[in-house]
């Protein structure tokens, strides 16, 4: 058998700001790049209803937990995989509902299964530390690590993604935890993720920082092909004050 060949996308997708302007380009871009796996941040309910409508050959994260509506939710192609079960994990998040946010999905065509886990750090811009220069995700991404290392079953492929909102320290986390970023396993180096500015209307000199804090990481089980940040627009609207982050992976029948 020949490995499958997926595609995944992680997108923070800016909550509702200027909704109506952004929704045909959110539209134009899942019509366009069509994911397999698809994890977002800063999902709403009018997004998340939105996106089930765009992306009617998915299925998602059906769960009562107020989460999974207000920030994070797990999409993947239905004819691809299944449903095994999903959670979510307390990483010391303090921002509204920002937990680890976790599926574990059967491949159709193997018989094996593999784990996608988001998650959405506290931004750089928090009162402690812009006081003290102290990062939270610090603690975070090691509870978020340690979180990994228990759901993540022997054998099993390993998708975690999301805002990290932070260039440094996560992903060094994670590739020393033994998961490589998708721009890292090809060699290549990872482009800025943020600010999108076309639709983030923030004036001249203000966050003028590009920064990478969105990725996309996996473990040794799956194999990265390609990774891009597409700088899509539709007429004069990008989808998020994000780029998104998406690559594609080789996952071998065994």
């Amino acid at each position: 058998m020949v490995p499958l060949r997926i595609s995944i996308v992680t997108y923070n997708i800016w909550l509702t700001q200027r909704w109506a302007v952004r929704a045909p380009a959110l539209r134009g871009f899942l019509t366009a790049f069509d994911p397999d796996i698809l994890c977002l941040q800063e999902l709403q309910q009018a997004s998340r209803d939105f996106i089930d409508a765009v992306l009617s050959t998915h299925q998602r994260v059906d769960d009562a937990h107020r989460g999974w509506t207000a920030e994070s939710n797990i999409y993947w192609r239905n004819s691809l995989f299944a449903h095994v079960e999903h959670g979510t994990e307390d990483a010391g998040i303090p921002d509204g509902d920002r937990r680890l946010f976790w599926a574990r999905l059967k491949i159709r065509e193997f018989d094996r299964t593999l784990l996608v886990a988001t998650a959405h750090l506290t931004s750089q811009r928090n009162q402690l530390e812009c006081e003290t220069g102290q990062s939270p995700r610090v603690g975070q991404i090691k509870r978020i690590i340690e979180a990994l290392k228990r759901l993540n079953q022997s054998g099993e492929p390993l998708f975690f993604m999301g805002d990290m909102n932070d260039p440094v320290h996560p992903p060094r986390l994670l590739h020393e935890a033994g998961y490589a970023s998708c721009f890292a396993s090809l060699g290549i180096q990872a482009p800025p993720t943020y600010q999108c500015y076309p639709t983030a209307d923030v004036p001249p000199g203000n966050r003028v920082v590009n920064q990478c804090i969105d990725w996309l990481v996996a473990n040794q089980h799956a194999h990265a092909v390609a990774a891009s940040v597409p700088h899509f627009f539709l007429k004069d609207a990008a989808p998020s004050d994000h780029w998104p982050v998406q690559a594609v992976y080789e996952i071998p029948p065994v």
